[in-house]
């Protein structure tokens, strides 16, 4: 039986019964520890935090936000075991709305759905994205690309939490056909993209002023339907509210004579614009704990 599985079971339900600011110490205090004990990810969340500063890796101030990074990290994770528990009605009748130019996120979905193509929801690992999901499936029929864990009992445990909340789970393998027929059905699909690639096996984009390679996968799969892709994220705030923010989103140009390379890469490039605008000014929400950025040469 796994030892993990019957962790993440047993913490579940004590986080049912924890008030929130015990359950988010507990789990910050853990999470930092990690960080001061696993040194490569330590340098690692440092170099990315110097690049989205612009400032060198050992100065006080990246050494700063890099442990944070870690400690929200731990804040998510206690609420990802109180997923089961959470009462998603009454987190988003507290969430404040920080959309611009649209009167609400909701109206940057419906502008998504309107050529009846459906829509990819693009996100990150920033902020709380389990909930960002769970918020949106009470507006509309969503699926999510979800990777699978090897061990069956873990899998079906997650993957559960997140059905239980109206989220549809798309297996990340194999997942093209299953996302292009729920695409055609005018549905949402969420995916987190912020995963570094290689030159070999990605796509480049600039990133906080520097090329980075990023997998093509989503704006192919909006070339390919005609889907747009709506970018939006959800943050802890102060006053333990959640901040919520989408952008408008952005149509695939399709026809003769359109250079599907540079649509691809033009498609990705807004995506990654959104994500650097809301790390620019939370970077303290943005848990990337592996190198993101190539090496200088």
């Amino acid at each position: 039986m796994s030892i993990i599985y019957n962790i993440l079971r047993g913490s579940s339900s004590i986080a049912g019964w924890t008030p929130r600011h015990v359950r988010h110490f507990v789990g910050s205090v853990m999470s930092g520890a990690i960080y001061f004990g696993w040194r490569s990810k330590r340098m690692i969340t440092r170099q990315n935090m110097a690049q989205i500063t612009g400032l060198p890796a050992h100065d006080p101030r990246v050494r700063r936000l890099a442990f944070t990074s870690w400690w929200n990290y731990g804040r998510y994770v206690s609420d990802f075991l109180y997923f089961p528990h959470i009462d998603v009605e009454s987190v988003e009748r507290d969430v404040l709305d920080l959309t611009q130019g649209a009167s609400c996120w909701q109206a940057y979905v419906d502008q998504a759905l309107q050529p009846g193509r459906g829509a990819l929801f693009v996100t990150a690992h920033f902020g709380n994205y389990d909930l960002g999901g769970a918020i949106m499936a009470r507006h509309v029929h969503l699926y999510a690309i979800a990777e699978t864990f090897s061990d069956q009992k873990l899998n079906t445990l997650v993957q559960n939490q997140r059905m239980d909340k109206g989220i549809d789970i798309i297996p990340l393998e194999g997942s093209a056909r299953k996302i292009l027929r729920a695409l055609r059905d005018n549905q949402f699909v969420a995916i987190v993209v912020d995963r570094p690639s290689t030159a070999s096996e990605g796509i480049p984009i600039m990133f906080f002023g520097r090329k980075i390679y990023v997998p093509a996968g989503t704006a192919t799969l909006a070339l390919k339907s005609g889907a747009a892709i709506m970018p939006g994220y959800i943050w802890y705030g102060r006053h333990n509210r959640f901040y919520v923010r989408t952008f408008p989103p952005i149509f695939p140009r399709q026809g003769k004579g359109v250079d599907q390379a540079a649509e691809v890469i033009r498609l990705t490039q807004y995506m990654f614009d959104t994500l650097e605008e809301i790390v620019r000014e939370w970077p303290k929400q943005w848990y990337m704990f592996r190198a993101f950025w190539p090496p200088e040469s």
